[in-house]
């Protein structure tokens, strides 16, 4: 378990009006629209940063079998292997939101995935987290992942388009993630703190009433 944080309010603390503000309430199997309005609608620079880094490894990975002269079939039994891969990383992506939970200290940690949707998830039932803890909650698989990617790049040279086109599906897969980082970001002169509730499928996000009579204060 990591330690140095202030420990976080209770979830009998966040339902107190008097000291908290319920911001969001998420139900997880409508992601679809939050991800709609935090990653495209309500932009910043984190997703211009996604964008620009998916566009760049699209351009890379089309230059690159452009420059290889591979024909059509060639393509899309490389694209088809990356995507297979992709979806065996599903797992591994959300496992590692998971142990950062259980690094955090969550000992609840679930899963869940729509394939009619499209999406997966890892939830920490019941367990509060404040904005710094749910960001590397979020961020950590993309790190790590990427990198792993990145390096698999360089060390295996025969491979390259395939694991390229694997890292462009996995960066341009994190819109969720990204979405989520981009909500603390627009939230960010609150102080955030979330937590998940398996039994009503629901993901709550609550911030310091204090800031919100502040907040209203500034805007009077």
């Amino acid at each position: 378990m990591l330690h140095g944080a202030a420990k976080p309010p209770t979830i009998a603390d966040l339902r107190d009006p008097a000291r908290f503000e319920l911001m969001s309430s998420l139900a997880h199997s409508e992601i679809a629209p939050f991800v709609a309005q935090y990653y495209w609608r309500r932009r910043s620079w984190i997703t211009w940063a996604h964008y620009l880094a998916s566009a760049a490894l699209l351009g890379w990975w089309v230059w690159m079998g452009i420059a290889r002269h591979y024909s059509f079939d060639q393509w899309m039994t490389r694209f088809g292997n990356a995507v297979l891969s992709f979806v065996v990383l599903l797992p591994i992506h959300e496992g590692v939101h998971g142990a950062v939970y259980r690094l955090l200290g969550a000992t609840d940690v679930r899963y869940g995935a729509s394939l009619r949707k499209m999406y997966a998830y890892a939830i920490a039932h019941r367990f509060v987290a404040g904005r710094r803890a749910f960001a590397w909650v979020t961020v950590t698989p993309l790190l790590i992942i990427n990198t792993a990617l990145a390096l698999a790049l360089y060390a295996f040279p025969g491979q390259q388009f395939y694991l390229m086109g694997v890292l462009l599906l996995h960066t341009a897969g994190t819109s969720g993630d990204v979405a989520m980082l981009n909500y603390l970001w627009t939230h960010r002169h609150r102080v955030v703190f979330t937590y998940d509730d398996a039994a009503a499928s629901r993901s709550y996000f609550y911030a310091s009433a204090e800031d919100a009579s502040a907040e209203r204060a500034g805007r009077g």
